[in-house]
């Protein structure tokens, strides 16, 4: 698959790129730094890193710094609460392009700053998944490179006072690798074979009182065989979910390519 045979994310013939808004279903090493994101009065500067203990089982660390300046209001930064999340990849399906995961996430309160982050613990048991469409028909062959992810978590703060939330979200991707190597030759230079564009969406809503907020963001991610580079607009879907459309940004690193025999093993049952 033109230098990514090998690559992170692959489930028969299809490549899913990591994605930026919703978190993509591979138990594997990897390293996203930075993820830069703008809107709404506010810049995040985030990070995740994952790490493999077991074959098809991965615990991830990330943690974000926030700078906020409201508009009438006094500017307010520092760490955010910092987030770690053991995953297990339950199912890998090569020749349907199938792959999902469930993952337990622990923002842990009171590691962040004051000034912008809880003071309690919030648990989000998920359940995450990807589709790659390689199994249609002949007479649709240009929908093959089609593939969606999506994630369904559940949000339990662990303070009474705040709600419980369902959180929904996912990307409709379409591969130009997967067109060129897995339907037709379309001449693309090895850049533009790369190339994904993509639209993701992030929900959250909320189970007692409240309306539905999130985004949409459209976008594209060129993904190499050691490292991805991503950018997506931001738009709110109504204005609880704000006034302005943002962008967000993130250099993302295949540890597993970068340091096959080392960094990117299982710590346990690696080959």
């Amino acid at each position: 698959m033109s230098g990514l045979a090998e690559a992170h994310g692959v489930v028969g013939d299809r490549f899913f790129p990591a994605t930026i808004a919703s978190d993509d279903p591979f138990a594997a090493d990897e390293l996203a730094l930075p993820t830069i994101s703008l809107g709404n009065h506010e810049t995040d500067y985030d990070f995740e890193y994952t790490k493999t203990i077991f074959p098809h089982f991965a615990v991830s660390l990330g943690g974000g710094y926030v700078d906020a300046h409201p508009p009438g209001g006094s500017n307010t930064s520092g760490w955010d609460n910092f987030e770690i999340t053991p995953m297990w990849q339950f199912e890998t399906d090569a020749d349907g392009e199938f792959v999902a995961s469930a993952g337990m996430s622990f923002e842990i309160g009171g590691s962040g700053a004051k000034s912008v982050a809880d003071r309690f613990t919030t648990y989000t048991p998920e359940v995450l998944f990807g589709k790659g469409f390689g199994d249609l028909p002949e007479e649709m062959a240009l929908l093959r490179p089609f593939a969606v992810t999506g994630v369904l978590a559940y949000s339990i703060p662990g303070s009474g006072t705040e709600s419980k939330a369902l959180q929904w979200s996912g990307a409709v991707e379409y591969s130009l690798l997967y067109l060129q190597d897995n339907v037709r030759d379309q001449g693309f230079s090895n850049f533009v074979a790369h190339l994904t564009p993509l639209v993701e969406f992030a929900m959250t809503t909320p189970t007692d009182t409240g309306r539905t907020t999130g985004t949409i963001n459209p976008g594209i991610l060129w993904s190499g065989q050691y490292s991805q580079l991503g950018i997506e607009a931001v738009i709110p879907v109504n204005r609880e979910s704000g006034r302005n459309v943002g962008a967000i940004a993130q250099l993302h690193f295949y540890i597993d390519d970068l340091f096959p025999d080392t960094l990117g093993r299982p710590i346990f049952g690696g080959n």
